[in-house]
């Protein structure tokens, strides 16, 4: 049986951080930020887990991002919807843990800056993050 190739489409390399990072995801309407953990980042996208009864689509126009201790934030970048999926099956409940992916849109210099920051700031390998 043949196994179909992987096809990578990031064009950025992905880091974990060391410390919790957390995205606050804005959708639209009143009320309904989702609040997750950052898996993964790049200077092209995201990756968080957050756990919730339903998928959240591609609503997604903004997102926060904020390191555990509170000391760096970045506000209001524009992302768009890369993916979005169960990781698991919750045994005991409606709520269950998934993975949402997001492409950051254009970023202004600043925020581009403030980003490459945020990664070398918090990456969990500094070395992998020298690069930027």
């Amino acid at each position: 049986m043949m196994h179909a190739a992987v096809i990578e489409r990031r064009r950025s390399r992905r880091f974990r951080l060391r410390d919790n990072g957390i995205a606050l995801l804005t959708p639209p309407g009143p009320h309904s930020t989702i609040v997750g953990h950052i898996l993964d980042i790049s200077t092209g996208g995201l990756s968080f887990r957050y756990v919730s009864d339903v998928a959240l689509g591609d609503k997604a126009s903004e997102v926060t991002l904020t390191s555990t201790d509170n000391k760096t934030s970045l506000r209001r970048l524009p992302v768009r919807t890369v993916s979005d999926f169960e990781i698991a099956k919750a045994p005991f409940g409606i709520m269950s843990p998934r993975r949402y992916g997001l492409k950051f849109g254009p970023l202004t210099e600043e925020q581009t800056s403030g980003l490459r920051r945020f990664i070398g700031q918090h990456a969990a390998d500094r070395s992998m993050s020298a690069g930027l």
